[in-house]
């Protein structure tokens, strides 16, 4: 035999071949693109929810930057900026904190800040700009609310600015102002000019102010580098490079804020990845395995003439490249605009503020293109590998599809039955078999899974975490997670809440009271922060905390309806009513730390809590999660912080001189459900007058779930749709090409005394074999991986409650079925096209 060795003419007879099988390539070109589709569209959402993830903690840290150097004085200042690795910068001046009433319970702090700095911290004016002249100031939209101002340029308003040595007064000129950013509501940023600084704060000693912990008239230096890698390192060896040694920080968002920080957060994403590629993988292969089978006496005559087994591996590979090329476009195209659409609905499912941020980074589509490639790689890998093992002599005697091995003789004693034939041929190429029911058992199991995920939503579950009663009137002023807002915090008041009570129909109004309140150290909550500020250096939050020495509580007043809540959020004590209505006795939460990884509690059962602002102490009867009667609360949680719940008749006692009331946040209303309609509209024309109160019903909620069940549904059964649709291509095309491999066999059959009918039969009978071994699959092996998978996901989504659900496996047996009759008749349409005589010459 001559070795032929011309990549010309084996790329030659690949494109032939191609040419040759449109049909085929038809069915490869959609596999690829559905393949790369589904692959582009989950790479396109992980990184857009990635970037959005980043995007939420670089608003919720101040800046994109890389990184600061903090606590400068002028001359280490104008050193650091000098660096060559520095490829941006911006800076800013400690000023001080507004002291003016208002903002009593809120930190707002001055700075002096140039364009560079501006820009970078997501600051984006809506009118004006920054401050030049000494008397002029940038504030944002929710301080010009605080204060009653109207969010125009000109306005004047007067403020106290303490710089740590002296309080500034003066009325100053709202030079600009810009959006409140949610992320970082209830606190807030003013911004002065030079000309300010240069007359009340240049005098200020900086080394002075960091000994006291002030830190005015020092600078923090904000930097950017080319890229995000080692950020520390690079702000390390600029210290060693400059001789400095001053504090600096990494943009937490560059470090901790991923959704790549997690494990658990990747292995969704990560497995229908796998799922598409096994789908795809399942599809391509089988087709290129049953062409190269079909055209088995054509590869065998190129064996004979000189090709190398290398080279008929290689016209399998340059062909599935070919396609591959063609497809990958469509897909990656089609993925993409997928995925952006998906994003949304995916950012929706979260009730935290929605940054929603879309990635076009080049590695969605780099990705995509590498996974796409490794399944079209592999899938086409064997068949290649089988076309070069080919025997010239045996191929050219081979004349079906049940494989290149020896054939079995069969005895029956029963003779031939149509039933018996089909279920014969059902199994002639296990290795074909196999495939197909992989493939479709697949889709059933996906579609199974998603559907039990959904079905174990639990609306109750759901309803428990925001409503207790039937109908809440609620204070939007002081429940919003955005923050605080402008409006009356009172508005909801006692005379409305009796109001609300009386109504007929009416059987129990439960008030939940708030009082915000910053708690001097004391030694638990000391011996926590000492350690974490000695840990921290540079970390202005704790820094501050230390310094001002308080930390803020959201206390909480609730009536007895809630308590039946209380239970299922214990982590520490037990909750026992009648000893908690003696007003002897409160629940504390665990205390909020950016990460949540640490699980830090102040105190625990049977300390004591002094507030000076109530005159009272209280012995802890019970910790809770930091999300304990998440309906109850302002849903707002404080850094370094912690909820504590008390009866509410302890925050509607008078308390002592200089004390502000508490605030009623929310009326929750348990009514005769006959008589719930009326309630609601009376209730509703009782808050209707105002914006600052919002009533809402459990059939309102309702609603909402009904949407996430939506979203989930849409994102799911659209995901099970497109494996169905690879796992449905996968069988249309074994049964077309195996009718087509056959017809020889069915023309003898035909002319032995076979009827069209009875054979058309068979191929029915063939088909729902394949439907029962698929049921076979799923209602066994498919049960026990629907049952794990579903259980693990229920068991990290909120609101479930687990429930196996057996419909999926019943309403598919229909639909395979049908689809079994339909390619079927269409596969024997394309059969009886050619008689008997012209099928029978084939053989020849």
């Amino acid at each position: 035999m001559l070795s032929t060795n011309n990549r010309k003419t084996i790329s030659f007879l690949a494109k032939k071949s191609l040419k040759s099988n449109l049909s085929r390539n038809l069915a490869v070109i959609s596999a690829i693109v559905l393949t790369t589709l589904l692959i582009t569209a989950v790479l396109t959402m992980t990184l857009s929810i990635n970037k959005s993830i980043e995007l939420a903690a670089m608003k919720t840290s101040g800046s994109d930057y890389h990184g600061s150097f903090k606590y400068l004085n002028s001359t280490e200042l104008k050193k650091l900026q000098s660096h060559p690795s520095i490829k941006e910068y911006g800076s800013s001046l400690t000023v001080g904190e507004i002291s003016t009433p208002v903002f009593k319970n809120n930190r707002v702090e001055v700075l002096r800040i140039d364009k560079n700095n501006a820009k970078h911290s997501f600051i984006q004016f809506i009118e004006g700009g920054l401050p030049i002249k000494e008397n002029e100031i940038v504030l944002n939209t929710w301080a010009l609310e605080k204060l009653g101002a109207q969010h125009k340029l000109g306005q004047v308003v007067k403020l106290d600015i303490d710089t740590g040595e002296k309080t500034i007064t003066q009325d100053f000129i709202i030079s600009g102002y810009y959006e409140a950013d949610k992320n970082l509501a209830m606190s807030g940023l003013a911004f002065v000019s030079e000309a300010f600084t240069k007359k009340y704060i240049s005098q200020i000693n900086p080394e002075i102010s960091k000994e006291k912990g002030s830190y005015v008239n020092t600078s923090q230096l904000n930097i950017m580098f080319d890229n995000s890698f080692n950020i520390e390192k690079k702000l390390n060896k600029i210290l060693t490079d400059t001789g400095l040694n001053v504090p600096y920080g990494v943009n937490p968002a560059y470090t901790s804020a991923s959704l790549f920080e997690d494990l658990m957060n990747i292995i969704p994403f990560a497995v229908v990845i796998l799922i598409t590629m096994l789908s795809g993988y399942l599809l391509i292969y089988n087709i290129f395995y049953i062409s190269v089978v079909r055209d088995v006496k054509f590869y065998g005559l190129l064996k004979t003439i000189g090709t190398t087994p290398r080279q008929l591996k290689r016209l399998i590979s340059i062909q599935a490249r070919w396609l591959y090329i063609i497809a990958l476009p469509f897909g990656m195209a089609l993925g993409f605009l997928l995925g952006l659409l998906v994003v949304p609905m995916i950012s929706s499912l979260s009730s935290a503020p929605s940054n929603i941020a879309y990635s076009n980074s080049p590695w969605i589509f780099i990705g995509a293109a590498i996974f796409s490639y490794i399944t079209v790689w592999i899938a086409s890998n064997k068949p290649g590998r089988m076309a070069s093992q080919i025997s010239p002599v045996e191929a050219v005697k081979f004349s079906e599809v049940s494989g290149l091995g020896k054939k079995k003789s069969k005895k029956s004693k029963h003779g031939a039955k149509l039933a018996t034939m089909a279920f014969s041929n059902v199994f002639r190429n296990k290795k074909k078999l196999i495939l197909m029911l992989s493939s479709l058992s697949l889709s059933v199991v996906l579609f199974s899974t998603i559907f039990t995920i959904i079905s174990s939503l639990d609306v109750n579950k759901y309803l428990g975490s925001f409503i207790a009663g039937d109908l809440m009137v609620q204070n939007e002023v002081l429940v919003s997670i955005s923050g605080e807002r402008a409006g009356d915090p009172y508005k909801l008041s006692e005379e409305l809440s009796n109001t609300l009570s009386k109504i007929d129909g009416v059987k129990s109004a439960d008030k939940v009271y708030y009082r915000y309140e910053l708690k001097p150290f004391d030694d638990p909550i000391r011996s926590i922060l000492t350690p974490l500020a000695l840990g921290a250096s540079g970390d202005s939050d704790i820094a501050s905390t230390m310094n001002r020495g308080v930390i803020p509580i959201d206390l909480y007043g609730v009536d007895s309806g809630w308590y039946s809540l209380v239970n299922k959020d214990i982590t520490e004590g037990k909750f026992n009513k009648e000893q908690f209505d003696s007003g002897k006795y409160i629940l504390v939460s665990n205390a909020y730390f950016r990460d949540d990884s640490k699980k830090n509690t102040y105190y625990h059962p049977g300390d004591n809590i002094s507030f000076p602002d109530l005159g009272k102490s209280f012995e802890v009867m019970a910790l809770v999660n930091s999300d304990a009667l998440y309906a109850a609360t302002t849903k707002h949680y404080s850094l370094f912080g912690f909820n504590a719940f008390l009866p509410a008749s302890e925050l509607q006692k008078e308390l002592p001189v200089g004390s502000d009331p508490a605030k009623i946040v929310s009326v929750t209303l348990d009514t005769d459900p006959t008589k719930l309609d009326s309630v609601e509209k009376t209730a509703k024309t009782l808050t209707d007058a105002t914006d600052e109160l919002t009533l809402k019903s459990r059939d309102d909620y309702k609603a909402e779930l009904r949407g996430f069940i939506h979203i989930f549904q849409n994102i799911g059964y659209g995901l099970s749709l497109v494996i169905a649709l690879i796992g449905v291509l996968n069988y249309i095309n074994t049964v077309l090409t195996g009718v087509i491999s056959r017809r020889n066999e069915f023309a003898v059959l035909e002319s032995i005394g076979m009827t069209k009918k009875q054979l058309k039969l068979m191929l029915v009978y063939e088909g729902l074999y394949n439907v029962l071994l698929t049921l076979l699959i799923t209602s066994t092996l498919g049960v026990l991986v629907t049952y794990n998978i579903s259980k693990s996901i229920s068991a990290v989504i909120e609101f479930t409650v687990f429930h196996m659900k057996w419909q999926p496996f019943v309403i598919i047996i229909p639909i395979l079925a049908g689809t079994v009759c339909i390619v079927t008749m269409y596969a024997y349409r394309f059969l009886a096209k050619s008689t008997i005589v012209e099928r029978l010459r084939q053989l020849e």
